[in-house]
């Protein structure tokens, strides 16, 4: 692992909250980029997720300022207005402030505050994870020339996490499964294995945040149904079997094309995603999802990212899902170190 990169102030407190939200039990991801049709409209300092229970999940947004002047009152506004516009649950503006009025302007308006007094006693100790920093600085040092149009894995990394913010669907899973399939291919070159398996960890967690709350709403249906409705996303994406259908019948008239809509529709009904719809249809899967999340996220950030083969079973058996799915060789992944 490359030196460590001096942090500012701002990007420290951001790792310290970051640390401090994952050690009470959500998935975090930091400084997400908020998009709008290719266009960047801001970026969240803090995206939380969190598992409530078998039904439910919380979204936050967390705007962190660690400055002499933190305009804590502009900050509740700006932070309360992003929650509503992306439907989160809930919102937390952590400020340098420490006027009690400051915390009582943002109870009235159902923001959590994180003041100064409370920001001085979080703790943070470098050695135990690499920093977002420290990350996006050698990501951005390597270029996808055919994958991701010359961009570079940094650009890849940051669709990934914007995909949390407005894309828990099936069409975000099946994006993300398309950068995972990349990066586990890049595991294989030897210059690039270290920081491939970061990003193999890293998205693979992305794609199990967006398949649990994917799953919070099918969880409790048959066993087949449930089984129905994730090979319908998998295959279909968000329009479904039907509105696939209806698209393939209308693209055929209007284009005259001699193709028949039915041979069309035959040529997609494909046994490739048996494998996700029976892995992730399980009772005991859809229950231990979040908790994989975790796992991985805190794999991708290790100073020195663990092997596949020394993964715990759970987690090795989550990636030897996705290797065959994306028919990768097994033995040959996992014989990497």
């Amino acid at each position: 692992m490359a030196q460590q990169k001096e942090l500012f102030k701002g990007e420290l407190m951001e790792e310290k909250l970051r640390v401090y939200f994952l050690n009470n039990g959500y998935y975090v991801a930091r400084g997400v980029n908020y998009n709008f049709e290719g266009n960047e409209i801001t970026d969240i300092d803090l995206f939380l997720y969190g598992r409530t229970s078998s039904l439910s999940r919380e979204r936050t947004n967390v705007d962190v300022k660690n400055k002499k002047n933190p305009k804590a009152f502009e900050r509740i506004l700006w932070a309360k207005g992003l929650q509503e516009l992306l439907g989160f649950d809930s919102c937390v503006v952590a400020t340098t402030d420490k006027r009690e009025l400051i915390r009582n302007y943002g109870l009235r308006h159902k923001t959590t505050i994180l003041d100064g007094n409370f920001l001085q006693k979080l703790n943070y100790d470098p050695k135990i994870r690499i920093t977002e920093d420290d990350l996006l600085i050698q990501l951005n040092k390597i270029k996808s020339y055919k994958y991701s149009k010359n961009h570079t894995w940094k650009h890849i990394y940051e669709s990934s996490k914007s995909r949390l913010l407005d894309q828990l669907d099936f069409s975000g899973y099946n994006s993300a499964s398309l950068d995972l399939n990349y990066f586990l291919l890049k595991c294989f070159d030897k210059q690039k294995k270290e920081y491939a398996l970061r990003m193999s960890y890293a998205v693979l967690s992305h794609s199990l945040i967006i398949l649990d709350y994917i799953l919070k709403d099918i969880a409790f249906l048959e066993p087949n149904l449930r089984k129905e409705n994730l090979s319908d996303g998998f295959k279909y994406g968000n329009l479904g079997r039907d509105g696939v259908n209806r698209t393939i019948e209308m693209a055929v008239k209007i284009s005259g094309a001699n193709a028949s809509a039915n041979s069309i529709k035959k040529s997609l009904e494909t046994t490739e995603m048996d494998v996700l719809k029976e892995y992730y249809s399980k009772a005991d899967t859809t229950k231990n999802i979040f908790r994989w999340a975790l796992q991985f996220e805190q794999l991708a950030f290790q100073n020195v990212p663990t092997p596949p083969n020394n993964l715990e079973s759970e987690l090795k058996g989550t990636i030897a899902i996705m290797l065959d799915y994306f028919k990768i060789n097994r033995k040959e992944f996992f014989a990497l170190h």
